[in-house]
């Protein structure tokens, strides 16, 4: 009998000590159900935070829909018309003498006012072999990170742009497309589509907005010769060489062209070449003398340069940035050309941020500038920003096509103290820390009060053996703001187990253990 009563306790004590040196979880006790929402913008929202502890308290803090601490063991967030596109819900609980958060990650999405297509500096039918710039406008859509933009001829997926702003709030985005037609593309039908990819939280099918078709006229030549290569790239200054040839008997071929012309000739194929190339608006063109008319064929020439020098610099601005103030970088690109094949690309540290595409139809060399609007958070300090001209040549063009990255421009971002948590309880033991320590920039100041303290503390660590139970607080502060940490100190009480509980329980160990051995 005496046994098992030993045996009872010990199961019982081990139990106990169980729960004493289980103390910290490994991860905050909360289940969310779903773990993350996609909502449409002014829609409804609904979530649900449990635990599977006892605890000393259950709360949602969000910007809206708050739920305020509840000893219940499942509270849900709700909101019925959703709009504010930064918020950020956290539930949280008080347990096992602490206090622990999750947050929830909600994606608000907005789908476009409108998506339009259009063609770039350009009116009427299209000449077969020349380049033109198809537009797709995307009229305020949220959020851009989950936008693509595809581009369809037909029912023909021939092209996509997809973005990677992290802005969360509706704006507008274009997206362009080059083509060269031929005689198979007369009466054509191009047409772009926005869709959010929102994941698999996200609506299903994702949400999509297409334009009206454009339908292109292709004027086109049944003249009986072949360029090779029906397009040219050429560096300036570079070498250049092009065939015109024929498969019929004629009178006369020749090139035409302000650089290397190539007199009248019966033969079948001739050469049009130029060792160094230095005229910007070159437009050689290839005839024949055919079934009693004269036929032509134009070549179109792309002569590039790559610039001078790529540059990143602030706009009035010189020093720190504040958190959440907005800023303006400035990218410019000295004597680039041309200009309708560029792109700036905005990087910070090596993600892409944004591009400007180029418009302009000019030939030769010139100067342009590109700006980011950035609004730096904590998160940002230090970070890397650079700019990066890209010419994009097509596919006669030299592959990878030629960039010019600029130098880095580190930020640095002045930011208020902010503690994870508002407050802490710690129970007495023998020496005792109290970590105020928190990120900012500038680097805070400290100070302690309560009323146990008789002078005055600067330190961010307050570190005692003699400190008495009650409230102590310490305050952080730089140029940027102040933010406060309450430390509540309790004495152990029997909630913890003391020296002398675990010799007690030792005792007993031994004293069970050498019961069951008799």
């Amino acid at each position: 009998m005496l046994q098992h009563f030993f045996g009872l306790f010990y199961l019982l004590a081990v139990s106990q000590l169980l729960s004493f040196t289980g103390s910290h979880a490994d991860e905050c006790p909360v289940q969310l159900n779903p773990q993350r929402v996609v909502v449409k913008y002014g829609g409804s929202v609904s979530v649900d935070c449990s635990t599977y502890v006892p605890h000393k308290g259950l709360g949602w803090e969000a910007s809206v829909g708050v739920v305020p601490m509840t000893r219940d063991r499942l509270i849900t967030w709700r909101v019925s018309e959703l709009r504010e596109w930064d918020i950020e819900p956290v539930c949280l609980i008080n347990y096992n003498k602490e206090q622990c958060t999750v947050y929830l990650p909600v994606t608000i999405y907005k789908t476009p006012d409108s998506v339009s297509i259009s063609t770039v500096n350009h009116n009427g039918p299209m000449m077969e072999g020349n380049q033109y710039e198809l537009q797709c406008d995307v009229l305020n859509v949220a959020p851009i990170q989950n936008l693509t933009i595809n581009w369809y001829k037909g029912q023909t997926l021939v092209d996509q742009t997809i973005f990677t702003d992290t802005i969360k709030t509706p704006v507008s985005k274009t997206s362009k497309l080059l083509i060269s037609p031929d005689r198979a593309d007369d009466g054509a039908q191009y047409w772009c589509e926005a869709k959010l990819e929102l994941g698999e939280e996200g609506p299903r099918p994702p949400p999509t907005a297409p334009s009206e078709h454009l339908s292109i006229t292709v004027y086109y030549s049944d003249c009986p010769v072949q360029l090779n290569p029906q397009r040219v790239v050429v560096k300036f200054g570079g070498p250049v060489s092009v065939d015109c040839s024929t498969s019929v008997s004629h009178k006369g071929m020749g090139w035409e062209a302000s650089e290397g012309a190539v007199p009248m000739t019966r033969d079948r194929l001739i050469t049009w070449r130029v060792s160094e190339l230095r005229e910007w608006g070159i437009e050689p063109s290839c005839f024949m003398s055919y079934n009693k008319t004269q036929c032509t064929v134009n070549l179109p020439v792309t002569i590039y340069k790559t610039p001078d020098s790529v540059s990143i610099s602030t706009v009035n601005h010189n020093g720190p940035m504040m958190e959440r103030n907005q800023y303006e970088l400035q990218c410019d690109v000295l004597n680039v050309a041309p200009v309708q094949d560029l792109t700036v690309n905005w990087y910070k540290g090596q993600t892409l941020v944004d591009q400007t595409i180029f418009t302009d139809t000019i030939k030769t060399p010139v100067s342009k500038t590109s700006k980011l609007l950035i609004r730096p958070d904590r998160a940002d300090d230090g970070a890397q920003y650079w700019c990066e001209a890209k010419l994009e040549l097509g596919e006669e063009g030299p592959r990878p096509p030629p960039t010019a990255p600029s130098k880095t421009l580190n930020v640095e971002v002045y930011y208020k103290p902010k503690h994870s948590s508002s407050t802490e309880t710690i129970y007495i033991n023998e020496e005792l820390t109290l970590n105020c320590t928190v990120k900012a920039n500038p680097a805070p100041t400290y100070s302690w009060h309560s009323e146990h303290l008789k002078e005055t503390i600067s330190s961010s660590v307050l570190r005692s053996s003699t400190l008495s139970s009650g409230i102590y607080t310490c305050i952080a502060t730089n140029s940027q703001g102040t933010d406060s940490k309450v430390f509540i100190l309790k004495s152990t009480g029997g909630s913890r187990p003391t020296f002398w509980n675990v010799l007690i329980f030792s005792q007993l160990l031994v004293a069970s253990r050498f019961i069951f051995l008799n």
